[in-house]
């Protein structure tokens, strides 16, 4: 008699590589193991860049990704990777409040980057976050409140490829930010390079897909 070995349900992480993002969201998010809860909060915050439209839906999806990104940093507290992403969340957020809700917003996802660069100096992710947050800042003239400055964005940007080169979400997001800066020639060179990398998840296609329109409407 054949004795069939048992199939092993897929983890959180394996939902989310595969584009499996709300299961991934509905077991992690069950989960108390720090991958699982990590694996649900950046789930969370894929769909609600890529895969719902409205802004309703969007916002429940964030509020899940932040629910996630809480519990993790409650649980694991010396986790860098917990607090990146509650900032990151964080970050979508701040889209969709007003004035004083980008006001408190802000100082939280600066204080949660800072939380992650403090326990992982070298986590490229948290660079570019910090280069969003400067960028952001500026942009929408908040700067002067936190010491926000679009002359900061480059150079972490540049420390965020250095650590991770062949990370697509950082060279998109890097393309992203070098076009509100209107430096166009250079981030054709970073959406291209997003392009050139293999993706290797569905997140990463996700990110290259994204570049793509980017690159598409650069002048």
């Amino acid at each position: 008699m054949l004795l069939l070995a048992p199939v092993l349900a897929a983890s959180p992480r394996q939902m989310l590589e595969s584009g499996g993002l709300a299961a991934a969201w509905q077991a992690g998010s069950a989960s108390s193991e720090l991958d699982d809860l990590i694996a649900a909060a950046e789930a969370a915050n894929l769909m609600a860049q890529y895969q719902v439209s409205g802004d309703d839906k969007k916002k429940i999806w964030l509020e899940r990704a932040q629910a996630a990104a809480r519990r993790a940093v409650n649980l694991y507290p010396d986790s860098a990777e917990a607090y990146y992403q509650l900032a990151q969340a964080q970050a979508e957020v701040i889209r969709y409040v007003g004035v004083w809700g980008k006001i408190t917003l802000a100082s939280a996802i600066k204080e949660n980057l800072d939380a992650c660069l403090k326990r992982d100096p070298n986590h490229a992710r948290a660079h570019m976050g910090l280069a969003l947050w400067h960028l952001q800042l500026a942009k929408r003239g908040l700067g002067w409140l936190y010491g926000a400055s679009t002359t900061a964005v480059i150079p972490l940007f540049e420390q965020a490829v250095e650590l991770a080169p062949n990370n697509i979400e950082i060279r998109k997001n890097y393309g992203f930010a070098l076009i509100e800066l209107a430096k166009y020639d250079a981030a054709r060179r970073q959406l291209e390079q997003a392009l050139a990398l293999p993706a290797l998840t569905v997140p990463d296609r996700l990110h290259q897909a994204r570049a793509r329109q980017l690159l598409a409407g650069l002048p």
